[in-house]
């Protein structure tokens, strides 16, 4: 899979020749900045309105991966979510250390989609009626950066800001990532990104075509060289996954990941 030939690629090039830099979390990191990783979604059909096929979804294979993970953070960001009951109810841990005792992250990553500045600002709908009336607008945008409120959230998003592009019939989706940590978040990532733009397509009856993603500070923990390395290791050379959407529904096909391969979360 060409995503993944890429990402172990820029995986090697942050060990090898990137910056030293010392972080919020006092484990340290090496560094990149501005790396891109774009990815071919090669979606082959589309059933009707809302049901898309593809060739590619973006799943590694040379390590495991949890689809619960992302298709829980999927729901709980499109649904406005802020508190990490959805998570706990799904057994799924990423955002432990940062809620409060009730669970709580403040007007994080969903709220700022739904009800930007708690302004009743909703702006994934707002993208779609955007798409569905002009299909060549430029400001088919979704912005999580918000300023007024970083102070009172758990983390400011690493992920902030999407744009979308039509043209005949097919739509792309570009990101920006201002913080990427290479090996554990950034993959989980890319399938939380490349659901939300099926979903948009679905939305909006168009094909997805390819997300191009900028990670402004792309980095790796010191403590997980050793895994990089490990999984830079394996070279399965498998084919990118076949899946199908529907109404939010995600299926892959045949997907046979390798070991898993832990590394700890710096917090």
């Amino acid at each position: 899979m060409i995503y993944e030939k890429n990402y172990k690629s820029l995986l090697a090039q942050i060990i090898n020749n990137g910056n030293f830099r010392q972080d919020r979390t006092g484990v340290g990191t090496k560094s990149l900045f501005n790396q891109q990783l774009k990815i071919n979604i090669q979606a082959s059909k589309k059933l009707g309105k809302e049901t898309i096929q593809g060739e590619n979804f973006p799943i590694l294979n040379d390590k495991h991966m949890s689809q619960n993970i992302f298709d829980t953070e999927f729901e709980w960001f499109m649904n406005g979510e802020t508190n990490i009951q959805r998570f706990k109810d799904n057994n799924v841990h990423i955002w432990d250390n940062w809620a409060t005792p009730e669970g709580d992250l403040g007007p994080v990553y969903g709220y700022q989609l739904r009800n930007f500045n708690g302004q009743n600002i909703d702006q994934l709908k707002q993208l779609i009626d955007g798409i569905n009336e002009n299909r060549h607008g430029r400001r088919h945008i979704i912005s999580l950066w918000n300023p007024a409120m970083i102070q009172d959230m758990a983390l400011p998003p690493c992920y902030l800001y999407f744009q979308f592009y039509i043209n005949h019939g097919f739509i792309s989706m570009f990101v920006v990532q201002r913080s990427g940590d290479m090996f554990l978040g950034v993959p989980y990532d890319v399938c939380l990104f490349t659901k939300i733009l099926l979903y948009v397509a679905s939305e909006t009856n168009t094909i997805p075509k390819d997300i191009e993603i900028s990670i402004i500070d792309a980095h790796v923990y010191l403590n997980h060289f050793d895994a990089v390395k490990q999984y830079v290791g394996n070279t399965s050379n498998k084919d990118g996954v076949k899946f199908s959407y529907q109404s939010g529904h995600l299926i892959l096909k045949d997907y046979k990941p390798g070991p898993k391969i832990k590394a700890p979360i710096a917090i």
